[in-house]
């Protein structure tokens, strides 16, 4: 009966973490460095590399949360976390500086089309 019970709590708890990741796709725009981000610069980049989304995406995700972000053939990753608010950003648009572009292929002002997830 306890191996019962503890093979159940072992699947809701993995139901519940697959249910808090979130997935989606964004398009990345070129982020010079500024002079500080929302999270603050000495605590939340990692390596200098973070992104800036969007007031709606912030407000859900939250300072620090590491998204893995992913070129749409699969052939590159990285990852980075959400540090700073971009004002003129729509929800499907994500700031990042020029390291994390690189990573992933794309150039300076070169619009990368990425899949994202928690």
């Amino acid at each position: 009966m306890f191996f019962k019970k503890s093979l159940t709590f072992a699947a809701l708890a993995a139901a519940n973490f697959v249910a808090a990741q979130s997935s989606g796709i964004a398009i990345l725009a070129d982020y010079t460095y500024p002079d500080s981000i929302t999270c603050g610069l000495s605590t939340c980049p990692i390596s200098g590399e973070w992104i800036g989304v969007n007031q709606t995406f912030f407000n859900t995700h939250g300072c620090g949360t590491v998204l893995t972000l992913t070129t749409e053939d699969g052939s590159r990753t990285t990852t980075a976390p959400v540090c700073d608010i971009c004002d003129d950003c729509p929800i499907t648009y994500f700031k990042v500086p020029p390291v994390v572009q690189g990573e992933l292929g794309g150039g300076v002002s070169v619009p990368l089309t990425v899949n994202w997830h928690t």
